[in-house]
């Protein structure tokens, strides 16, 4: 028979013994660090000004102010009515009674408007995002450890080249056109090489990630990142990058050099989303609780409240070159997040 303890170890991937790793845990952010993070103060400030609105609305249906108004005296006929003695007289009215209360509903119908298309880029880059469960978030950690990375370098060679176009512009209706001269850019030579490590060997030393099921929503970002344990295998990248932009630079007027990692046989995404179980979501992350309190103004409380429940985890794939060097000391170290460096 199984028991509670079985079950939920057998949830989280064992990893080999022995390792050494270090332990991470997704962080559970305060109130007042989730509010640090994402302020959406965009959505704030529209909601405080929709709030004005309906005040001011509220003002001038509830509010009543003297107005001095013209009445004829009781008991006055027709043709006496144009000699007649009109007296003033003062009675309340609405401030708003002269079509004043149209401003603040315009303002209101403008303010609801940009609120809504607010709502939609908030929704649209959640929407973006890659949702996944917690086993597989699990399953791709183990699988970014177990991946064989490739530092590479690229380099290409251009020169810019002067040229010249006709455009036609437009002066107070007449059409003349005009000579424009730009600079194109041409690529004259393309080249790569990747880092030879097989003398010095390569271990993993990306921490244990635990805990996600211990809370609701786990929002991940995944970083490539490089160390060296030993001084030759630094000293061997050092020489071997130092020779390929070498060997580049002076082919044409400029050279653009790129250099990054990756790991082969993987998906990387730097951003996913994890839920329990992605096809229910916790209430505050569903798509129709976001639509309905964005449409009776709360989308800003729902927000902080998503934020808050919602844990955050930065993890760092880590490759340790130089592993099976003898001689062990400081070495350079570098990152990379999926993107190429100029």
């Amino acid at each position: 028979m199984q028991t509670e303890e079985d079950t939920a170890a057998a949830e989280e991937p064992i990893l080999e013994e022995g390792s050494g790793r270090e332990q991470q845990r997704p962080q559970q952010q305060s109130l007042a660090s989730s509010l640090c993070r994402e302020s959406h103060w965009k959505c704030l400030l529209l909601t405080l000004l929709m709030y004005g609105c309906f005040a001011t609305l509220a003002w001038c249906a509830l509010c009543r102010v003297p107005v001095l108004g013209a009445s004829l005296p009781l008991g006055a006929d027709d043709d006496s009515a144009a000699a007649a003695y009109y007296s003033d007289i003062v009675h309340l009215e609405s401030p708003c009674s002269s079509g004043y209360v149209y401003i603040p509903l315009a303002f209101l119908a403008m303010l609801y408007v940009v609120y809504l298309v607010e709502c939609w880029h908030c929704f649209s880059k959640t929407s973006m995002l890659a949702h996944a469960e917690f086993q597989e978030v699990y399953e791709r950690v183990q699988r970014l450890q177990q991946a064989t990375p490739c530092i590479w370098w690229k380099a290409i060679s251009y020169h810019y080249v002067r040229r010249t176009r006709q455009v036609t512009r437009y002066r107070n209706g007449d059409a003349y056109t005009t000579t424009q001269v730009y600079h194109e850019r041409v690529n004259t030579h393309a080249s790569s090489s990747e880092f030879d490590y097989a003398r010095y060997g390569v271990k993993d030393v990306s921490k244990e990630l635990l805990d996600l099921p211990l809370h609701p929503a786990v929002r991940l970002r995944f970083t490539k990142c490089f160390s060296f344990s030993s001084a030759r295998a630094e000293a061997a990248y050092l020489t071997q990058r130092a020779r390929f932009f070498g060997e580049n630079e002076g082919l044409d007027d400029y050279m653009e050099a790129r250099e990054g990692m990756h790991l082969k046989n993987v998906d990387f995404r730097e951003h996913i989303l994890a839920f329990p179980d992605p096809v229910h979501p916790p209430w505050f992350s569903r798509h129709r609780v976001f639509w309905l309190a964005s449409a009776f103004l709360l989308s800003w409380p729902l927000r902080v409240v998503s934020e808050y429940r919602t844990a955050y985890v930065h993890y760092h794939v880590e490759k340790l070159f130089g592993e099976d060097e003898d001689s062990v000391g400081g070495g350079a170290w570098g990152w990379f997040a999926g993107r190429d460096r100029h």
